[in-house]
């Protein structure tokens, strides 16, 4: 049979052990997202899952990236438990090319969207998933950039974060635009009602106040502007709890994105971790014990 003071020892020698195991994992685990995307067509998922490959590579202040773990979310789809994800990502709201958004999957999750929803919502009129497609392709400056902030910024608070691109592409209701915002059942038509306008934007500027912001790290006015229809919507400035982190140029008082004004200035490297012991206290106690052992050995010699 052991002895008491061995199996004390040992079992202390293991919680610390542990202990420092859990600490090492938090570390593993602190770089990526779980990201929640909203399908389209068979081509729009691929590309998105394209794009989700390329979010760790985008790091222009070399301060650190994150890993995405992608999960296309289907309108035909069950709802998935939304509690699950860091961020959920609503694409642009088109029925064109590789668009086929279908807002059914949106708006009959109403109260379960809202219930898993955390502090940080990010709208914007512009429509980067179909320019990160199309046309400008991966700019770091441009769509990619753009992108990957949203949805970095967005899952980096608490809860799940919101991402919205447009909900549509012209300033006129058409049968390809499907304008979901202000639907009944939206979960964002009360805060938005009153404050969003549709009109087109070409130049997008960022404002001084914002420009160092992480959610517009890596992001230029050029390379948001001239997209040949940089902007499908904009919001009124003095909606209540947002901020303009980019402004429509040709309409002051007009934002084209807009961000939870409490976490505008919030990082984009994930959620903030459970708080872990410090790596140096957990080696000075892992410390502590060997010593104690060495030190009990000696005396029963």
């Amino acid at each position: 049979m052991k002895n008491p003071k061995h199996r004390l020892i040992n079992q202390a020698i293991l919680a610390v052990a542990t202990t420092f195991s859990l600490f090492s994992a938090s570390v593993a685990n602190a770089a990526s997202l779980n990201v929640l995307w909203y399908g389209q067509t068979d081509t729009y998922n691929a590309k998105i899952s394209e794009l989700a490959a390329l979010a760790p590579t985008f790091d222009p202040e070399g301060d650190g990236s994150l890993d995405w773990n992608l999960t296309i979310w289907s309108p035909q789809d069950a709802a998935p438990n939304f509690s699950d994800y860091d961020v959920l990502v609503i694409g642009t709201g088109m029925k064109y090319r590789i668009h086929n958004f279908e807002p059914t999957g949106i708006l009959n999750n109403k109260e379960a969207i809202s219930t898993a929803r955390g502090k940080r919502t990010f709208l914007t009129g512009q429509d980067a998933d179909s320019h990160y497609i199309y046309g400008l392709g991966p700019r770091p400056d441009g769509p990619l950039g753009f992108l990957v902030n949203a949805v970095n910024w967005a899952g980096s608070g608490e809860g799940m974060g919101i991402v919205a691109l447009p909900d549509g592409w012209s300033p006129k209701l058409t049968p390809l635009d499907q304008w979901w915002w202000l639907n009944d059942r939206s979960f964002l038509k009360d805060e938005l009602e009153g404050y969003v306008s549709y009109f087109l934007e070409e130049n997008v500027v960022i404002p001084t106040e914002t420009s160092d912001f992480p959610v517009n790290e890596g992001l230029t006015t050029a390379g948001l502007s001239n997209w040949s229809t940089s902007s499908h919507r904009g919001f009124d400035k003095n909606i209540p709890g947002y901020l303009s982190i980019n402004d429509a140029g040709s309409r002051p008082g007009y934002a084209v994105t807009i961000v939870t004004a409490s976490e505008a200035g919030g990082g984009t490297l994930g959620p903030e971790p459970e708080p872990t012991p410090e790596p140096v206290s957990v080696l000075a106690l892992l410390g502590v014990g060997v010593f104690g052992v060495i030190s009990f050995r000696k005396k029963q010699k």
